[in-house]
């Protein structure tokens, strides 16, 4: 595994992988520059192949010093650059004062920010703040950043947006909104919570060839899942298999009204793989599940709940939540299934009921959006999604559970690992039926895959789940439904 690729990391960290690549494997710290640089610009022209000049904009710094070797390289290939600086150059030392010499022996335009300065170029370049930012943005470059947002030109990022912050993805006051960043060293995490996404727009990353060793002391905050979980687990079938080799899951749901919720958590699970799946929800909806998906088993669950005990004993996965409720029915089933001995999946309404009464059990996976994630650990849906990690860790703790904190970048993690990121999923995901057909997909790869880490099946879960979004949103974003996804999941369950 690359650790360069697929891990993330604060700024402290990638500040570390840097200087010991300077200081073991004696890469200087000017030919790291040059590398982003040229890095930057060669991805930059195969994206805008027609582009002919570029508006640099420089800071102090090195990362001013990428963007003097950014106009650099341009010049040098026979195009446009000119650079604004908002910090004199005068002030520029080491790498940084290097750069900006190299770029000025070409008779380069270098000129001060003003605030009458248009726009006249194809491409701006943003190398104003790098990863040491630590105060609030203000005066020229609180000016220079808004004009830059307002332009409509479009926006490219080295390293970092300016004026985001690379630990916590929050604005500091302001950052640059851009289409690409172009990011070095380490991926920061920063990038990927909060505010960073919109701020960063496609992220494109480069090592800049430091040796994979440099890496190895390093502290991750989070591990990108890609389709190498996927191949590790989804394994081919023996060709001796029968329906009792995948596990039997049971969905329990679908209140008043809701009984979609419960059928699409059900076939979720058997699109999963799941040798066999059950539904215990209200009479009501027995006849509609069955006749919707023949192949799976519906039971009706009365008041009494008079037949519960006798099912719960055939299962090995139980997911609960999917349209539950929050009424007397509803708390009766709960009360019945959190203290079985089967692996749970517990979601929606489910969250809602725990949160009221929180417990530990270590084999069970919570599945919350950050609304219900702020009931679990009583915060703010705000709190929650200011700090994701740390919310994520808060509801580990607490429940001893494995976690899968839904939203943008989906993380999910457990007790004394590095939680998974997902960065698959778009916005068209954003509607009714998702969370359940996520739970019965879990549910269902549990059931398969029961000896295996839990965290591991979560993540895999969610990887599939958003890969599936996506794949479905090729024909548009707005207007997708979560049974769209249906239909995608056995190409992706079958590397």
């Amino acid at each position: 595994m690359d650790i360069s690729k697929n891990f993330i990391f604060s700024a402290k960290e990638v500040s570390s992988i840097d200087s010991l690549a300077i200081n073991d494997e004696n890469i200087s710290g000017f030919l790291l520059m040059k590398r982003a640089a040229e890095f930057s610009f060669d991805l930059t022209l195969k994206k805008y192949p027609n582009t002919k000049s570029f508006l640099v904009f420089c800071g102090t710094g090195n990362n001013a010093g990428d963007g003097y070797l950014f106009a650099s390289h341009a010049i040098k290939k026979g195009l446009d650059a000119s650079v604004i600086y908002l910090a004199s150059p005068e002030n520029l030392k080491g790498d940084a004062l290097k750069a900006f010499v190299d770029l000025k022996s070409l008779g380069a335009k270098i000129v001060p920010w003003t605030k009458e300065y248009k726009f006249e170029t194809d491409i701006i370049i943003d190398a104003v703040f790098g990863i040491g930012l630590n105060r609030v943005i203000e005066d020229d470059y609180l000016e220079c950043i808004k004009a830059i947002n307002a332009s409509i030109k479009p926006v490219i990022a080295m390293d970092i947006p300016s004026g985001l912050c690379a630990n916590t993805g929050r604005e500091k006051g302001i950052a640059i909104k851009a289409e690409i960043t172009f990011t070095f060293v380490g991926k920061k995490i920063g990038m990927y919570l909060e505010s960073g996404p919109d701020c960063c727009g496609e992220i494109y990353f480069s090592n800049l060839s430091i040796p994979e060793n440099n890496y190895q002391t390093a502290k991750p905050s989070v591990e990108i899942v890609d389709d190498g979980l996927r191949n590790k687990i989804l394994g081919k079938r023996a060709k001796a298999s029968h329906k009792g080799n995948f596990g039997h899951v049971l969905i329990v749901g679908g209140n008043k009204g809701m009984g979609g919720a419960a059928r699409i958590a059900a076939e979720a699970a058997i699109r999963s793989g799941a040798g066999l799946v059950s539904v215990i929800t209200r009479p009501e909806n027995v006849n509609l599940i069955t006749r919707l998906r023949p192949e799976i088993m519906c039971h009706a669950a009365d008041e009494k709940l008079s037949n519960l005990k006798k099912i719960i004993k055939k299962v090995d996965v139980i997911a609960i939540g999917p349209g539950l409720g929050i009424d007397e029915w509803a708390h009766k089933l709960y009360a019945e299934i959190i203290n079985t001995e089967q692996p749970l999946i517990v979601d929606a309404d489910a969250l809602n009921i725990l949160s009221l009464d929180p417990i530990k059990r270590d084999n069970w996976i919570l599945t919350p959006h950050p609304g219900e994630a702020a009931k679990l650990i009583s915060k703010l849906t705000t709190q929650i999604q200011s700090n994701r990690l740390m919310s994520l860790e808060k509801i580990i703790n607490q429940y001893q559970a494995t976690v899968i904190l839904k939203g943008n970048n989906t993380l999910v993690g457990n007790l004394n690992t590095v939680p998974y990121m997902i960065k698959e999923g778009n916005p068209g995901m954003a509607s009714a039926g998702m969370g359940d057909l996520l739970t019965g997909l879990t549910a269902g790869l549990l059931a398969q895959y029961l000896n295996h880490d839990y965290c591991q099946i979560a993540a895999l879960a969610a990887f599939i789940h958003a890969k599936a979004g996506d794949q479905s949103a090729l024909n548009g974003q707005r207007g997708l439904i979560a049974t769209d996804l249906l239909c995608e999941l056995r190409p992706l369950l079958n590397p």
